[in-house]
């Protein structure tokens, strides 16, 4: 027999996968641990579930409130309130919960497989926006355009199959020419709302080293780093190399980078011309050993730069560099390969998870806190794809738990249609138990194909 499910089972159903996730990593926990707590009424983790799973509802908050608004125990301002709160550390809570998360996931990933750190950044929008708080004037280099926003770098895990986000920072304009809105808060060096704001106007390379170097002897830490050309400079491979990690990035073809070859200080370009390249089909055009060094630094670190042919332009090449020498050349093609992870995280956010879009901010602590929260979402749609038993993809597991929840819903309508009809059988015509079972069970048999296989039940009893 199949039982139809209660009918407040359509506003916990969500919450009670996120519930599971929850309490499964202790996020609760690590909410109190980065302050996001509430001195009195309702609980911020009741808050921050709901935040979570308002995504998977098609709903925005304020159709929400006006649909379900009797059955929530806070209002809107409670969660601005929430949002805006500048003493919670969200960046913390992103980088906790990674710590909670990839040690389930790495039992799961073969010991031959090696995971990497992933860096990259992607453009977050706010064109429409005038009077966002440190709203910058920025150059997305893929589109070749400016956009007013901000820069949201990142810093993520993977084994090849499952990226988790590790680190964030939402970057503002360190130009005052390009800086279109100021703080909006006093400035006070012993708060996280100003180490926030300081931050967002450093320099990217600067944000990447100090993520990597939190990362350093934690669950999250990996042997190698991998970035694409933009963060790829002499200076970013010593200084990541100090910390201990090895590097496999894709290097710019400039003049302004030199490399030590054969006693010659050349720019890989230089390089490539003089050496002879491989004959046939072979995977790569040329490997050679350099030696990294710049101005800034004592050190010079040995490094091998391999040179692929473009699949897009048979005439130009891509020039790899592994600051791991003892790699085979395959093995660096292979492992910058995972670079390529961060790019649909990238695209699920913006165009699954609501990154930028879901809310209109103004204060800076509260456009970090969303993002916070986008992220979660994120790591919990990962973590549910990796144990799944058959090979969905993040979109299709997205649409699958809406479909859920808009199944639920037409159960519950029917178990509430079924348990009037059943008590105004008992009612009004005096019908035993038995009896009114009995007509259920044919008004179900009688019911159109369609749908019987969305809801198929065989018993039911109010």
């Amino acid at each position: 027999m199949t039982t139809i499910p209660k009918p407040n089972e359509e506003d916990n159903a969500l919450q009670k996968r996120f519930s599971y996730f929850m309490k499964r990593f202790a996020v609760g926990r690590i909410l109190r641990s980065v302050n996001a707590s509430k001195e009195k009424g309702v609980s911020a983790n009741n808050v921050f579930v709901t935040l979570l799973g308002l995504v998977f509802t098609h709903k925005n908050l304020y159709t929400l409130m006006s649909t379900n608004g009797e059955k929530l125990p806070f209002g809107k301002d409670v969660v601005y309130r929430f949002l805006s709160k500048a003493c919670v550390s969200w960046e913390l809570l992103v980088f906790r919960l990674s710590l909670a998360v990839i040690p389930t996931i790495a039992t799961l990933t073969s010991e031959e497989r090696k995971s990497v750190l992933i860096v990259d950044d992607t453009p977050y929008y706010r064109n429409r926006s005038k009077k966002v708080e440190l709203l910058s004037r920025c150059y997305d280099h893929s589109e070749r355009r400016y956009y007013k926003g901000f820069n949201m770098l990142n810093l993520g895990w993977s084994d090849g199959q499952t990226f988790i986000p590790v680190d964030f920072r939402l970057v503002a304009s360190g130009n005052d020419k390009n800086l279109l809105e100021g703080s909006h808060v006093k400035e006070d060096n012993r708060t996280i709302a100003t180490k926030r704001r300081k931050d967002a106007r450093r320099d990217k390379p600067s944000l990447v080293i100090d993520m990597l170097e939190a990362v350093k002897g934690t669950p999250s830490e990996a042997k190698y780093v991998l970035f694409d050309s933009w963060f790829a400079s002499p200076s970013s491979l010593i200084s990541i190399k100090s910390l201990g990690y090895d590097v496999v990035a894709r290097m710019k073809d400039t003049e302004k980078y030199h490399f030590l070859h054969n006693g010659e200080t050349l720019p890989l370009r230089k390089i490539y011309s003089m050496s002879k390249k491989r004959r046939g089909r072979s995977r790569y055009l040329l490997s050679v050993t350099v030696s990294v060094r710049h101005k800034d630094f004592d050190e010079v670190i040995p490094a091998k730069a391999v040179f692929v042919r473009d699949r897009n332009n048979r005439k130009k090449y891509i020039s790899l560099i592994s600051t791991d020498t003892s790699l085979s050349e395959e093995e660096i093609i292979t492992l910058y390969g995972k670079r390529w992870d961060i790019e649909p995280f990238h695209k699920m956010l913006k165009s699954f998870l609501r990154l930028a879009t879901e809310f209109q901010l103004r204060s800076f602590d509260a456009i970090t806190a969303h993002t916070a929260i986008v992220l979660v979402r994120y790591t919990f749609l990962a973590v549910e794809n990796r144990y799944a038993k058959d090979y969905r993809t993040l979109g299709a597991l997205f649409y699958l738990v809406c479909d859920e929840l808009q199944d639920i819903s037409f159960a519950t309508a029917f178990d509430l249609l079924i348990s009037t009809l059943s008590q105004a059988l008992r009612d009004s015509l005096y019908l035993a138990k038995e009896r009114v079972l009995e007509f259920v069970n044919q008004l179900i048999a009688r019911l159109p194909w369609f749908l019987r296989e969305r809801f198929i039940v065989t018993v039911c009893e109010s």
